[in-house]
């Protein structure tokens, strides 16, 4: 799988992305412990407090709380599959930030979205967990299948 994620273009790595997050934000939502939503306040944080940082330094924030929103799911078959593709995520991520110069117009990019995924996890609402992480993942696949 490691050297088929590598081959892999950063769109395919990033649909299946959406495949694994969506659902593990409804089952996080549903399996939550208060040591998860501890640790994904935490991540949220770290992501905010990332944007001072380069583009590989809040990249690695993103995937952070995602993989913490992930783990909250208590699916060691997700957690491993999403630390799979994680690497190939990470740079597409690095590059897709680089090409586009989203952050140079908005350190921000996506702080809200993020919250919001987390407090629905946090609420125990799956179906408004998965609904919110599905859109915020679209929005950065639209962006990736639109770089040139």
């Amino acid at each position: 799988m490691a050297a088929r994620l590598r081959r892999a273009a950063v769109t395919d790595v990033y649909e299946v992305r959406m495949l694994v997050e969506v659902e593990a934000a409804r089952l996080a939502a549903l399996r939550r412990t208060e040591e998860d939503v501890a640790a994904m306040r935490e991540a949220l944080a770290g992501r905010v407090a990332a944007a001072a940082l380069d583009d590989a330094g809040f990249v690695d924030a993103d995937i952070a709380l995602h993989a913490a929103i992930v783990a909250s799911a208590r699916n060691p078959v997700l957690t491993d599959l999403f630390g799979e593709f994680a690497p190939v995520l990470r740079e597409g991520l690095i590059e897709l930030l680089d090409l586009l110069g989203l952050r140079g117009t908005d350190l921000r990019h996506g702080e809200d979205a993020h919250a919001d995924v987390v407090r629905a996890v946090e609420a125990g609402d799956p179906e408004e967990a998965a609904r919110l992480t599905r859109r915020e993942l679209e929005s950065t696949l639209a962006l990736l299948l639109a770089a040139p």
